[in-house]
């Protein structure tokens, strides 16, 4: 059965926004897009409703390139063998903002205000981010007393693991309320979301 995690509030800093668009500090953007950039960060804090769901699922088999879930999901790809060899467990994840940041990137873009909409678009991102690391802590801190560490992130699309497997991998929550859907070309909706999973790995 699928748990819910909801962190707090998202916190997001300037700096970060402003290295995303390729400004190494903060003087290098003028007044005008450090205030931009600083309103943007703002409303995405406002916008985003983040939210996990994950499933804790037995593992059946790790191979060289492959990952074998009990229950018969199989997915391919060079990384498990390499980050997953020895784990026990998995735990699939599907992570969002919602998508109420989308629709006021997709708004100010077509309003023609791009710089503000570029700008809360990268802020969406690392609402994201900030999400799936809050996640991370709480999923360690809860393994850790039975004796698991966590893998590096594994999803559909990263590293060799195909992107064509991301409804595979949906398959995990056959059944189960999720806040992302998937398109037939393996776009998930909201934009501002993420799918993949951690392995259990013993700590000794």
């Amino acid at each position: 059965m699928a748990e819910v995690f909801v962190p707090g509030p998202v916190h997001l800093r300037l700096e970060p926004i402003l290295r995303f668009q390729r400004y190494r500090t903060l003087d290098q953007a003028a007044p005008a897009i450090r205030e931009v950039a600083q309103e943007m960060t703002k409303v995405a804090e406002k916008l985003a409703d983040p939210r996990v769901v994950f499933a804790r699922r037995r593992v059946a088999a790790v191979g060289t390139d492959s990952l074998t879930l009990q229950g018969g999901a199989t997915f391919h790809g060079r990384c498990f063998g390499t980050h997953l060899a020895g784990a026990r467990e998995a735990v699939c994840l599907l992570a969002t903002i919602g998508p109420a940041l989308d629709a006021r990137v997709t708004e100010m873009a077509g309003g023609g205000d791009l710089l503000e909409a570029l700008f809360l678009d990268t802020a969406g991102w690392l609402a994201i981010e900030e999400t799936l690391r809050a996640f991370r802590i709480h999923l360690a801190s809860r393994v850790r007393p039975s004796g698991f560490r966590l893998s590096p992130r594994l999803g559909p699309g990263y590293l060799d693991w195909p992107l064509t497997e991301q409804a595979s991998f949906f398959a995990v929550f056959a059944g189960e309320p999720v806040p992302v859907t998937l398109s037939e070309y393996s776009v998930m909706t909201p934009k501002k979301s993420l799918s993949g999973l951690f392995g259990l790995l013993p700590t000794v």
